[in-house]
């Protein structure tokens, strides 16, 4: 044991040394936060109002629409000086009361930044009929939105879980590509080889410091973003640890895997900076997949960040989903793990 603590004693020393991996596990992520946290806000959507132009000669839309919680009506003469007014950003969305028929327009980057409105038509319509007038016609609303989860947060508080996701597949991958890839390399392996030290022993005490300062660079951006920008979650702390530190060893075996394909070091951190690329954008971790055209959503579903975003999410109340995924995913993340050090990780050492 004591030979393990001394390894994750010099692992965290390393970490701070090592600037690419300490940038993209920390700095990189912390950063994301503070350029979302100024540009989103971090209040809670609920706190919101919605801004809908109205358009309609019976003045009792008008007056409906108004009187609906987390909604203010602003009279307009024509749908085109909606459509301007929602172009740029001086309204949230219009409802046009012509023909007996409600029609609902809508800036489709609404829907992330209120889940309320994707519900805006149906509302409008019910509160619309409550008033007596008749209606032929509500017009079907096919909205893509976020699915609220224990607590109604903001388009930032949805963008967080998903940074601290990213957080975790830096921390993970790149510690095990310069683990299993740059140590090779540069012949570290090869003098613990000769050294009394067990393989194991080398490689627990290796990955256990690496495990430890993801985990909490991942937990100090969740915390960073609470304290700083008020950020509404509600984490169940126990879940939150289970998924975070499962799947750190999930992009930990990514990390390897990489290794054993491709024994260049740098090639690997390439390839690994590309998926990471590649992830940003089709895992659904800064909106949802429900956003994505089919083909994407599809291939969305087979990155290994997206379960890591979503099981994050799950944790911190804000999206809905039970537990057991979460345990599943864990579950699977952690196999994968275990065969791929006993596979790579005795290879690293013998062809040594």
């Amino acid at each position: 044991m004591r030979v393990v603590f001394s390894l994750f004693l010099s692992t965290l020393k390393v970490f701070y040394r090592d600037k690419m991996t300490f940038f993209f596990t920390l700095i990189f992520p912390l950063t994301f936060v503070i350029i979302f946290g100024f540009v989103f806000g971090g209040s809670s959507s609920g706190d919101n109002k919605l801004l809908v132009g109205v358009l309609s000669s019976d003045e009792r839309l008008y007056s409906a629409v108004n009187n609906i919680e987390n909604l203010e009506a602003k009279k307009f003469d024509s749908i085109s000086s909606i459509r301007q007014a929602i172009l740029e950003g001086k309204i949230d969305g219009g409802a046009v009361y012509e023909d007996g028929k409600i029609k609902i327009i809508l800036n489709l980057t609404t829907m992330q930044k209120n889940p309320f409105s994707r519900t805006l038509g149906d509302t409008i319509a019910d509160r619309f009929i409550k008033s007596n007038i008749k209606i032929d016609k509500v017009i079907d609303l096919k909205l893509t939105s976020i699915e609220p989860g224990k607590v109604s947060t903001s388009e930032l508080g949805y963008m967080i879980p998903g940074v601290v996701a990213l957080s975790i597949f830096n921390g993970g991958m790149f510690s095990m590509i310069a683990l299993f890839g740059d140590y090779k390399k540069r012949g570290i392996l090869k003098r613990f080889s000769v050294t009394p030290i067990e393989p194991y022993l080398f490689t627990v005490g290796m990955i256990l410091g690496r495990f430890v300062v993801t985990l909490a660079s991942a937990t100090v951006v969740l915390l960073f973003s609470q304290l700083v920008f008020r950020v509404n979650f509600s984490i169940n702390w126990l879940l939150y640890l289970v998924s975070a530190s499962t799947s750190i060893l999930g992009m930990m075996a990514l990390g390897i895997l990489l290794t054993g394909i491709f024994t260049e070091p740098s090639v690997a951190s390439e390839v690994g900076s590309i998926l990471m690329t590649t992830m940003i954008f089709f895992s659904g971790i800064y909106f949802p997949l429900e956003f994505l055209p089919e083909y994407l959503r599809r291939f969305g579903s087979i990155l290994p960040l997206a379960y890591v975003a979503q099981s994050i999410r799950i944790s911190t109340g804000v999206e809905t989903g039970s537990a057991i995924f979460v345990l599943n995913i864990s579950l699977v993340m952690t196999i994968v793990f275990f065969i791929l050090v006993f596979i790579f990780g005795n290879k690293a050492f013998k062809s040594e």
